[in-house]
């Protein structure tokens, strides 16, 4: 566009030179026209012929006289046909000049146009190259916060890995010492019997009577339980979350979800699965406030169950508790999204679905 209102302006330019040039020639002629069309009719007039004939010289240089009058009169109309076409080139450098200054002024508001859409354009590309910048930023910005997001949750995967090892640990460790108890007391019991049967040996009823005792003795020790195993829900809520193995969308690997998540409302209270003893109770950044409770040997397999995410509990590490007692209040401590009770359960001392127990 600029280019063309240059050699628009340019070409005005010289048509306005050339209609200048043009006035000037014809003004320049028509002043030469004038003067000697003066000078024609104050030389020509009607006595002319009649002064040649009275004039006794004159005879001789009539014929002088005619030609220099026929001269003139052809060099006027010379000049007069010179004069008309300075006027016709005149007329056309003017009609040339009109049209460049439109053809001028066109190419001036075709360029303010485009100038105009110009900067707008290049208003709005700055615009979107903001907007285009600030999303790079905030998708810069969602990928370091899930950078970070998948950073944590690895490391508190790993944190919960290492903690379910060492609650396996330590409930190894008690079922140990459960199975050592229970072997000193099943010697002393076989002890008992032997005295016993010493003394009563010469007594065939009373050695009757011992025997049925021994049998009775090795029902002790352990509690019972139905087909269904005797277990209740600790809170009536229902599932949200069940056990097993769960595929990570971002981290593209399978992570166990330990238990069962029972969507219970926060303060809703917690009771005992079953009777037992309280193993363990303690906070944990992965599992928040935990509670263990041993239920001992049932059908010869060791029963632990856990407590997690509560916002507090009521009872102590040692302390006998029944099926159905209240043992704390569900929260939302730990890695926790809500208020829920996440409920474990530990058979010989790995971890199992609680389900296939309840």
């Amino acid at each position: 566009m600029a280019v063309r209102l240059r050699l628009a302006r340019s070409d005005l330019a010289v048509a306005v030179a050339a209609v200048a040039a043009g006035q000037q020639r014809l003004d320049a002629e028509q002043a030469e026209a004038g003067q000697m069309i003066r000078d024609q009719y104050q030389q020509q007039n009607n006595l002319l012929p009649v002064a040649v004939l009275l004039d006794p010289h004159s005879t001789e240089n009539v014929q002088t006289r005619l030609q220099w009058s026929t001269t003139l009169f052809d060099s006027t109309q010379a000049q007069i046909d010179r004069l008309t076409v300075l006027q016709r080139q005149l007329n056309a450098a003017r009609i040339r000049q009109t049209e460049l200054k439109a053809k001028v002024a066109t190419a001036r508001r075709e360029a303010a146009a485009n100038l105009k859409l110009k900067k707008s354009l290049e208003g709005r590309a700055a615009a979107e190259e903001a907007t285009v910048a600030q999303l790079v930023r905030q998708r810069k910005t969602a990928e370091d916060e899930a950078a970070t997001d998948v950073a944590q949750d690895k490391a508190r995967y790993a944190q919960l890995t290492k903690e379910r090892a060492s609650v396996e640990r330590r409930i190894a460790a008690r079922i140990a010492k459960a199975a050592a108890e229970r072997k000193r007391a099943a010697e002393r019991a076989a002890a008992q019997r032997k005295r016993a049967a010493e003394h009563k040996a010469g007594a065939a009823r009373r050695s009757h009577s011992a025997s049925k005792h021994t049998h009775r003795s090795r029902h002790t020790g352990g509690s019972t339980s139905s087909a269904g195993h005797g277990f209740s829900f600790p809170v009536a809520a229902r599932i949200t979350s069940p056990f097993g193995m769960r595929f990570h969308p971002v981290l593209h690997y399978w992570k166990l979800h330990d238990g069962t998540d029972f969507g219970a409302g926060c303060g809703t209270p917690i009771r005992a699965a079953h009777a037992g003893r309280v193993a363990e109770r303690y906070y944990n950044a992965g599992y928040g406030n935990r509670l263990m409770i041993d239920h001992g040997y049932f059908g010869g397999r060791y029963v632990t169950t856990g407590y997690n995410h509560a916002s507090r509990y009521i009872v102590r590490v040692g302390q006998r508790v029944r099926e159905g007692q209240i043992i704390g209040y569900v929260g939302t401590t730990g890695f926790s999204t809500g208020c829920h009770l996440h409920l474990m359960v530990w058979i010989n001392g790995r971890l199992r679905n609680p389900m296939t127990w309840f």
